[in-house]
């Protein structure tokens, strides 16, 4: 049942976090700059966006910007 919960809620995570990636991905290209993200979050710092992408390519994709918000990152809602 612990499997089944924690399954779903990473789902949800995800569902979620693509949504508000396609309200932040302003050229379509599936991933949020830098720009782009403080466009949506301007209170978001370059400090906390290179802490989110952990690969280190200046874009943050679905499953950064999950693992972000999980860990208090990023901003969970459009501020």
């Amino acid at each position: 049942m612990t499997r089944k919960v924690l399954t779903a809620a990473a789902i949800l995570a995800t569902a979620a976090a693509a949504f508000a990636m396609s309200d932040m991905d302003a050229d379509g290209d599936g991933g949020v700059t830098y720009t782009e993200m403080v466009a949506v979050f301007p209170e978001v710092t370059e400090a906390q966006f290179a802490d989110a992408d952990t690969d280190g390519n200046g874009i943050i994709d679905e499953t950064e910007l999950a693992e972000a918000r999980a860990a208090g990152i990023l901003p969970d809602e459009q501020g």
